[in-house]
């Protein structure tokens, strides 16, 4: 149990650091080598990264672990809010799920502007910022909603207790002792609902759009629409669950760390399918490694040689 927590413990930290390391430098690239020519879609590779960035910054905060018992959810969190209590675990909790919900709504806003601009100019920067900003709203109201389902975590621990008496329940727990209120159950709606739809929208979308793209332009629509797969995944896990199915600790672990991988593998396919974000990434790549092997090749390989030297 302690070592499947570490590995746990140890995947989501390195995960998560290489997250907002990722976004933070797709902001730089965004803000200061994005050419003329795709600055409108700037705004939205900038809305993007800023999500991401914090989906990973809150997953490293909070570290949750979901254990759903049928009217009751528990979270036991093993990220950096554990010095702070369940509240601070449960308030960073939910701003980690109104970031990864608006970045799912961010992908399918991406790909009808890819479709929307084969027929019309591309809209200004701050009709693009204006609609993202009415997009985020429903996030946002789906993060105050979930603010007021915060139960207190000793009733929520004898429920748990009560459901799964051979559970390991230590740690900082939170969590919401009945689901069955607006506050609940609309953010668990909106986390798992609109998933199917979206996906279908998103293959339509692509589907109309690579009629009219390159190959490579093909292989980065192919990549971004992969990536709600990594939620449908999560939402099954916790399905199971949910629902009686089968209740177990790799599944309560997984839900998670299977969102995680959205906001880490996103801006990758920027810095693969943007060709001025390649080009640079590729300067710095070979910069490094040619400074590395500068360094190696400058090391003394004579063991005699060495010895002489420290003698």
């Amino acid at each position: 149990m302690v070592y499947a927590i570490s590995i746990f413990i140890g995947i989501h930290t390195s995960l998560a650091i290489v997250g907002c390391f990722f976004n933070l430098f797709l902001i730089y690239l965004a803000l200061f080598r994005t050419p003329r020519v795709i600055r409108s879609y700037t705004t939205l590779i900038i809305n993007f990264a800023i999500t991401d960035f914090f989906a990973c910054f809150f997953d490293l905060f909070v570290e949750q672990r979901i254990i759903p018992a049928g009217t009751t959810l528990g979270y036991i969190s093993s990220g950096i809010c554990k010095h702070f209590g369940p509240k601070t675990c449960y308030v960073g909790y939910s701003l980690m799920l109104h970031c990864l919900s608006h970045s799912l709504w961010s992908l399918l806003l991406s790909f009808f502007y890819r479709y929307y601009i084969l027929f019309k100019p591309a809209p200004t920067r701050l009709k693009l910022a204006a609609i993202i900003f009415t997009i985020y709203q429903v996030s946002l109201f789906q993060f105050i909603a979930m603010l007021f389902g915060y139960s207190d975590p000793v009733e929520v621990k004898e429920a748990l207790r009560a459901r799964f008496p051979h559970h390991d329940l230590s740690g900082v727990l939170s969590g919401t002792l009945h689901i069955i209120s607006f506050s609940v159950l609309f953010p668990i709606l909106h986390m798992t609902v609109p998933i199917a739809p979206v996906y279908v929208c998103i293959l339509i979308l692509r589907k109309l759009i690579i009629k009219r793209l390159t190959y490579k332009g093909i292989n980065a629509l192919t990549c971004q629409a992969a990536l709600p797969g990594f939620y449908f995944f999560g939402v099954v896990s916790y399905a199971i669950g949910q629902l009686g199915i089968y209740n177990h600790l790799a599944l309560e672990y997984f839900t998670f760390s299977s969102f995680l991988f959205i906001p880490l593998l996103s801006p990758v396919a920027s810095f693969v399918f943007i060709t001025p974000y390649r080009k640079f990434v590729k300067i710095i790549l070979f910069k490094v490694t040619r400074i590395q092997h500068v360094e190696f090749s400058s090391v003394p390989h004579n063991g005699t040689s060495n010895l002489a030297v420290v003698g």
